[in-house]
This record gives C-alpha cells, structure tokens and sequence, in this order.
C-alpha cells in the first residue's frame, strides 16, 4: 500500500518521499514506512523537517550500516537519538532538507497503551508504504481508543 501525497506536500520533499518509497520496495527487511509529524497533519513550514518511521526486522542492520542515507541525497551531518522503541538518525542532506529516519523493530505501534507510539500515532501517521498491512493493522486498536477519549 502507498499512500496519496497530497498538494499541501512541497515539491522537493514529495520528491524525497516518493524516492524512499521506490526504495522501501526493495527492502526485504523494510515491513511498514510512515511519515509523521507536520508533513503527515499537512501543517509543515518550509523549516519543517521530515519525520518517517521505518519498521524493520532488524534496525540494528540499517543503523550500523548507514549507506542507505545515501541513496536519497548527499546527507552532511548525522546525529543519532534514543527514543524509547525507536533510534532516530536525524540527517541534514547537503541540499538543505532535513530528515528524522526513526528506526523501530516490527513490536512499535502494537501497544495502545504505549504513550509514545500512541503520541506519534495520534499526532499525524500517514502509511507511505507496507507489507501484509504490517502496520495498518496496528493502528486500528489507537484509533479505537482516541475515538474513546
């Protein structure tokens, strides 16, 4: 499944992400891609960076081996982040756009109860891409809950 990217997108990062989805494509590793955050609520500025969840068998790979950053620019600088389930790898591309890659394994997003996968979850999650609706199918307890509150 690969969702629409709406007109509210800018042109370079619908370009950006249609790029990492023909990627995602490729992964065998790769279960479910997610944007999140601004770009996902349609409420990014151009300072907006872009912020993606990437469920993988196993993260520890992509983390330890970062050759795939380069598949989608030039990156200058890389800080890596702990965030409880996920390791993020926050990218600055030579071109200027910043990435937020949050790496998980395939357990994120199968907790309602979770507060920081229901906070991402909640805040804006749009499916770019995933196998067997590996993720898709996660959402659905979150989405009961919030209707809930």
């Amino acid at each position: 499944m690969v969702a629409d990217l709406t007109n509210e997108i800018d042109l370079n990062v619908r370009a950006f992400l249609q790029s990492v989805v023909e990627w995602a494509k490729n992964e065998p590793d790769l279960m479910a891609l997610a944007l999140v955050g601004s770009h996902a609520r349609g409420e990014a500025s151009p300072e907006s960076d872009v912020d993606l969840i990437l469920l993988l068998r196993n993260p520890k790979e992509y983390l330890k081996d970062r050759d795939w950053i380069s598949e989608f620019g030039e990156p200058g600088h890389i800080v890596q982040e702990e965030w409880g389930k996920v390791t993020s790898l926050r990218v600055l591309y030579a071109d200027g756009l910043e990435v937020e890659y949050g790496l998980s394994n395939l357990e994120w997003g199968s907790d309602p109860s979770d507060d920081g996968d229901a906070q991402v979850i909640e805040n804006g999650l749009v499916v770019l891409y995933e196998k067997n609706g590996h993720l898709s199918n996660k959402l659905k307890p979150f989405h009961k809950s919030s209707a809930q509150k």
